[in-house]
């Protein structure tokens, strides 16, 4: 069963597969100018709201069905193309713009000895794009 997407990446739970974000968080906030009044307190401006930052993590792994090289390769194409994806958690987009992968970190597990990737662990940050 299908929980969610971002871009070509599809996070599911089934008997056969098992790929879905964890500790995802997210930060919201907002600009504000200060200007000097002489002779007088600072004032202060609301400029409008920042961009969303997302972060969140995922467990690769040959042993929950998903192929860690191929799922990682389209990460690692995400985080250096041009492109902005929605991403869908529960039929629902998480904001109302896309996003746009700006960071991932990556962690190799278990390697088999003709260079198999079994296992991995990535951490993806996500900035919104307007």
């Amino acid at each position: 069963m299908a929980v969610g997407t971002l871009g070509n990446i599809v996070f599911s739970v089934s008997d056969n597969k098992v790929l879905t974000p964890s500790s995802l968080s997210q930060t919201v906030g907002s600009n504000w100018s200060v200007h000097d009044n002489i002779g007088g307190k600072q004032k202060v401006e609301y400029m409008g709201p920042t961009l969303r930052v997302l972060n969140f993590d995922m467990k690769i792994s040959a042993e929950l069905g998903v192929r860690p090289r191929k799922t990682l390769q389209e990460l690692e194409k995400m985080a250096e193309g041009s492109e902005a994806h929605m991403l869908v958690i529960g039929g629902k987009p998480v904001g109302e713009n896309p996003w746009r992968l700006v960071s991932l970190s990556e962690e190799w597990g278990s390697v088999l000895n003709r260079g198999e990737l079994i296992s991995a662990s990535v951490s993806v940050s996500l900035e919104e794009y307007v």
